[in-house]
């Protein structure tokens, strides 16, 4: 097992700025007005609603992130404080959102840089712009945190502009009726809605690369998740008061076309541009996530060697991000609605979710020296509170998400399935050789102690 541990570079506001430009991807300029189409005027509640476990993601990751600062500290926690079988689990959902997830976004990047270049390949584009931000990360962190810094300041700046600014110009009778397909349509929402705000517990996968990360992990998601609330709320209660929700869900670039009834027309060109930025911010994180799960992984000796090898230059896990950007461009011939894909990747996000709540439950007994010595600490009734509405929630938008997307979910528990077949193939090599994989887990987490 490689004792090396990577340097802590990262800064709260370069925190928040991956964290923010990975949960408002490019999603928030598609997905509203195709939401709307289901869940009428009512989707700023679908939205509100979607909310409420993101919250849960919140608490859960700050706990975590505060007394388990190490790399994929996600799958740590969970492998000592349940089975390093389910924490395993944790990363290969991941790697299911790399395949899945990320190729969608750079064809989302694609579609909206048709917009400058519309005789482009759409996947040449695709490909252009994976290969362009692993040379980025390859670059270092440090370099790939000030580019996402630059990319976030400028569509966020883009989208409150157009949600500020739409609030003086929205017909308000449009949103009456304000649930005209009924409330189910509004939980059926709430699901594929729940997918924007998705990204929070990523902060943990890099905690060992976060300065004082017991303080700043749980400042980092307070910030971020504020940014993220007031946002979404703006724009998708703006949208159907500009353009009636019936129309909203048949326009593949509903932001665009609403910011020309009350911006100048060159405006529709930045919310172009900012989808391009929240596009390949999202991507950003997820190569860079990724490449730090794979990276963990493979000092733990659970994925290949090659995986922890580190760049002399940056000190930093180069092989495992090459991995991340081919299994990206591998997923790249995978295309779909993406309503579709945004309800598969959540099934994955859910079931894990349950699976953390009950670990969240377990840890003050599983560790106590690190609950004990924790800056942040929620206390035993917050953390069984947080853990009920989580598992709650969790179960109700699984079942609504597998009712209605019955197909991506069979595939998707078929590829959990081939994590578990390797799981099992390589641990029980490992136990051949006489190495114990829950004391190389529990070493890992004594690092954090140190």
């Amino acid at each position: 097992m490689s004792e090396f541990r990577l340097q802590r570079k990262i800064g709260l506001s370069g925190a928040v700025f991956l964290l923010v430009g990975n949960v408002v991807g490019a999603s928030i300029f598609i997905l509203p007005g195709q939401l709307a189409g289901i869940a009428g005027p009512a989707v700023f509640i679908a939205y509100l609603i979607a909310g409420i476990p993101a919250i849960m993601n919140c608490l859960i990751a700050a706990q975590v992130g505060s007394i388990l600062p190490v790399s994929a500290a996600d799958y740590v926690f969970t492998s000592v404080v349940l089975r390093p079988f389910l924490g395993f689990l944790k990363v290969w959902v991941g790697m299911i959102g790399l395949i899945v997830g990320v190729p969608i976004l750079a064809y989302g990047f694609a579609d909206y840089m048709a917009f400058f270049f519309p005789d482009w390949d759409r996947l040449t584009i695709a490909v252009g712009i994976l290969l362009t931000l692993l040379v980025i990360n390859l670059l270092g962190i440090q370099t790939s945190v000030r580019t996402q810094m630059a990319m976030v300041t400028i569509f966020i700046a883009s989208l409150l502009i157009f949600g500020i600014g739409g609030l003086f110009y929205a017909d308000w009778d449009l949103l009456t009726p304000m649930v005209p397909n009924g409330i189910n349509s509004v939980l059926n929402a709430a699901v594929p809605a729940f997918y924007s705000y998705s990204g929070f517990l990523t902060i943990v996968v890099v905690a060992e690369e976060i300065k004082n990360p017991s303080k700043n992990i749980p400042l980092t998601l307070l910030i971020t998740f504020i940014i993220v609330a007031i946002i979404y709320t703006l724009i998708t209660l703006v949208l159907p008061a500009l353009i009636p929700w019936e129309k909203l869900g048949t326009i593949v670039a509903p932001m665009s076309q609403a910011s020309q009834l009350f911006l100048p027309d060159w405006f529709a060109a930045i919310i172009t541009l900012s989808a391009l930025l929240a596009a390949a911010t999202s991507i950003n994180v997820g190569i860079l996530t990724a490449s730090r799960s794979f990276f963990a992984l493979a000092r733990n000796q659970i994925y290949p060697k090659i995986l922890s090898r580190i760049s002399k230059r940056t000190r930093e896990p180069d092989a495992a991000l090459v991995l991340a950007v081919a299994l990206s461009l591998g997923g790249v011939a995978i295309q779909g609605e993406i309503i579709e894909y945004a309800s598969m990747t959540v099934v994955g996000i859910l079931l894990y979710g349950v699976v953390w709540a009950v670990a969240l439950t377990q840890f003050p007994k599983a560790l106590p020296v690190h609950y004990a010595n924790a800056d942040f600490k929620l206390n035993f009734a917050t953390i069984w509170t947080v853990a009920v509405i989580k598992i709650v929630i969790s179960v109700a938008f699984l079942y609504v998400g597998i009712r209605n997307n019955p197909g991506p979910t069979m595939i998707y528990m078929g590829l959990l399935s081939l994590g578990a077949v390797y799981y099992f193939l390589r641990s029980r090599y490992l136990e051949r050789h006489g190495i114990s994989l829950q004391a190389i887990l529990r070493h890992e987490a004594n690092q954090a102690l140190n």
